[in-house]
C-alpha cells in the first residue's frame, strides 16, 4: 500500500501563468509559464505544450505543434527536452536539456518513496535508455547547457525507448537520504555508451540528438520505514535492525562487499551478528531487501 498524495506539484504539466506561444528559445524559457517547473540549465530551451496553444500560433499546442502530432499521456499538456544533443551542425557539443521543479515537502530521511512518470519519443534522429531522475537538496541553476553529471535514484529499466506513438513509463522505489527538496528530470551520463543509444533512422544522419515529451510525474510515499542506524549493546533500546513489514529475503553486506547476514526468513530483524553468530564491528553496512513488491536498498549504521 502507497499513500496517495503526490509531492510533485503540477506533475501533469495542466496549470499556467501564461498560454505557451512558441517552442523555448535562450531568454524565452516557455516552460517558465508551466507552474512549478523550470529549466535548470537556462541555455537549455526545454519546451511547454498545452492547448491553449490551439487557437494561437498552434506552434506549441497539443496534439499538434511545430515537432509533431502527439496526444498527452493525460490531459491538455506536456513539456520537452532535448535530452542528449551533440550535433556537428549545432555551434556546441554534448548539449542537454532538463526539467526541475521543488517538491511540496522536503523527503524525509529513511523512508521509502514510489516515483514515475511518462515520456514519448520524437521520433526522429536517437532514441536513448537512461533517462532518469535526480532528487536533491538544492536545487540546479546555471546559465550554461552543459550536462548535470549526478547519479540519480531513478533510470529508465525498458530498455531503449522507441516507441513515438505511445508513451513510456519509468518508474521506481528508492530511499531518500533526507532532505531532498527538488526533482531533476533528464539525462545525467556524461556521454553516450554504444548500448544506450540507438539511431532510429539506421542510416548515418547529420542532427544526433534525442527529444522526448514529459508527462504525468508523481512521487508518493511508501508505506515502508527502514531504519538507518541501530545499537546492538543489550540496553533494551534500539537494539535490532528491524522491519515492520514482511520480506522475502535480506542481505547485509560490510564495507568490502562482503556478505556477513542473510536470510529469507519472514518477519525477520539483524542483531548485528554475523550469519554464524560472531559481533560485527561498528560501521555502515548495505543491504538489500527483496519484497513482495520492490527491491530496496540503502545503508544502515551500526554502533554499539
Amino acid at each position: 500500500m502507497r499513500a496517495q498524495t503526490n509531492l510533485i506539484y503540477n506533475g501533469d504539466f495542466e496549470l499556467y501563468d501564461t498560454c505557451p506561444y512558441n517552442p523555448s528559445t535562450p531568454g524565452d524559457l516557455q516552460i517558465e509559464h508551466c507552474l512549478g517547473w523550470t529549466a535548470p540549465t537556462k541555455l537549455g530551451t526545454s519546451d511547454y505544450f498545452n492547448v491553449c496553444n490551439n487557437s494561437g500560433t498552434g506552434l506549441a499546442g497539443v496534439p499538434q505543434n511545430l515537432l509533431t502530432f502527439q496526444y498527452p499521456y493525460s490531459g491538455n499538456a506536456y513539456s520537452g527536452i532535448f535530452a542528449w544533443n551533440v550535433s556537428p551542425s549545432f555551434p556546441f557539443l554534448n548539449y542537454r536539456e532538463y526539467l526541475q521543479t521543488q517538491l511540496l515537502q522536503p523527503l524525509k530521511g529513511g523512508h521509502s518513496y514510489h516515483f514515475s512518470f511518462y515520456v514519448n519519443y520524437y521520433g526522429v534522429n536517437y532514441s536513448l535508455e537512461k533517462i532518469g531522475a535526480l532528487f536533491s537538496v538544492g536545487d540546479y541553476n546555471s546559465n550554461s547547457f552543459t550536462p548535470i553529471i549526478a547519479f540519480p535514484q531513478i533510470v529508465n529499466q525498458n530498455g531503449i525507448i522507441t516507441d513515438s506513438l505511445g508513451w513510456t513509463k519509468i518508474e521506481g522505489d528508492f530511499f531518500a537520504n533526507g532532505g531532498e527538496k527538488y526533482l531533476t528530470i533528464g539525462y545525467f551520463e556524461d556521454s553516450l555508451s554504444v548500448s544506450d543509444t540507438l539511431n532510429t533512422h539506421n542510416q548515418p544522419f547529420v542532427y544526433f540528438d534525442s527529444y522526448y515529451f514529459v508527462d504525468a510525474v508523481e512521487l508518493i510515499e511508501n508505506n515502508i520505514l527502514v531504519p538507518n542506524v541501530f545499537s546492538p549493546n543489550g540496553d533494551g533500546f534500539n537494539d535490532v535492525f528491524d522491519f515492520q513489514f514482511p520480506i522475502r529475503k535480506i542481505s547485509i553486506f560490510n564495507r568490502w562487499g562482503i556478505t556477513v547476514f542473510e536470510t529469507n526468513k519472514s518477519n525477520v530483524f539483524w542483531d548485528g551478528r554475523t550469519t554464524s553468530g560472531s559481533e560485527c564491528v561498528d560501521g555502515t553496512y548495505y543491504y538489500i531487501i527483496e519484497t513482495e513488491n520492490t527491491i530496496l536498498k540503502g545503508f544502515i549504521q551500526l554502533i554499539r
